[in-house]
């Protein structure tokens, strides 16, 4: 496995588990975004939970690779319905932002995995 593969993967799985942690805290942010897209409340934590998932399955993917791929692919799933998401719900750029970012992160976390 490539240094690079290797950096992304870490990267984006402790990124993921940051942000899976930060979703079962209900913040409030999340929501009301939850509530404009017609989702219960509870729909946060499915989504922290995917998030972590991810997280893990990028780390095991450090030992088999296969994994690493799969997860890096769910992930960029996740943030291309993410991104789909804000813009069925008419977010700005700016609040459609933190998705596309982690978008990119995830492709170039698929990528590196990918070719390493």
């Amino acid at each position: 496995m490539s240094s690079a593969a290797v950096f992304f993967s870490v990267v984006t799985a402790l990124v993921m588990l940051a942000f899976g942690a930060y979703d079962f805290t209900m913040p409030q942010k999340v929501l009301i975004l939850m509530d404009r897209l017609g989702h219960r409340p509870n729909f946060v934590r499915t989504l922290g939970l995917v998030k972590i998932l991810g997280g893990f399955g990028l780390l095991v993917g450090l030992v088999f690779g296969t994994i690493g791929v799969l997860a890096a692919l769910g992930l960029v799933a996740y943030f291309i319905l993410a991104i789909r998401a804000h813009s069925k719900i008419g977010d700005s750029g700016a609040e459609t932002l933190p998705a596309a970012a982690m978008f990119i992160l995830s492709a170039l976390t698929l990528i590196t995995n990918l070719f390493a």
